[in-house]
């Protein structure tokens, strides 16, 4: 409860501070969304695997020695055998928990942002994925994009469009991977360059 009601006086605060800006926008370099530092970041987090529908996954989010979050875990392939509907199994997740709100959803607004960045150490060499859920017109829409941890990836051809004005859960995921898994997550930050403005170069 305590944290609802703290989400919705951010809110009046956010609002506050735009309206007293007369909805200036001023240039950042980066912006902090999420962190795992430490066991208080890990209630901003959800966890979920095919076990949840009667697979043999499993996943776990918690705070290495280090400092880090550490989302660990085993992918199995197996189908549940008493649930003939499911025909592939094999997957794990983490995301940002959705923070609601007396105004309803608290959503990022990364518009005045060029990037989202994600300091992140894999230790196997599984394939991750970054998917970004938001409060646009078809809520149960998903965009998702390789994490590419050993080069600097590609630009995908022609974009999707996203409603970046109203972003309500960035998370990690794998699937179809059978073995253990291990990724460690530092935080997600929105950024620009020095010669960015969001998507309009200074």
């Amino acid at each position: 409860m305590f944290g609802y009601l703290k989400r919705s006086l951010d809110v009046v605060k956010e609002q506050g501070s735009k309206i007293a800006k007369a909805n200036a926008f001023e240039w950042e370099k980066e912006q902090i969304l999420l962190k795992l530092n430490c066991k208080e970041d890990l209630k901003e987090w959800v966890t979920g695997c095919d076990k949840d529908i009667g697979g043999n996954s499993k996943a776990n989010l918690e705070i290495s020695p280090e400092g880090f979050g550490k989302f660990s875990g085993e992918i199995s392939l197996d189908l549940p055998k008493n649930n003939p509907i499911i025909k592939r199994s094999g997957y794990a997740a983490i995301r940002s928990a959705s923070r609601g709100s007396l105004f309803g959803l608290k959503v990022w607004d990364t518009t005045l942002f060029r990037y989202l960045t994600l300091r992140v150490k894999g230790n196997d060499d599984k394939k991750y994925f970054v998917n970004i859920q938001t409060d646009g017109p078809i809520p149960t829409d998903l965009y998702q994009h390789r994490l590419y941890l050993r080069n600097i990836g590609i630009i995908q051809d022609p974009q999707v469009i996203m409603y970046r004005e109203k972003v309500r859960t960035i998370g990690i995921s794998l699937l179809s991977q059978p073995g253990h898994f291990c990724l460690e997550i530092d935080w997600i930050k929105m950024m620009n360059t020095e010669t960015t403005f969001g998507d309009y170069d200074l």
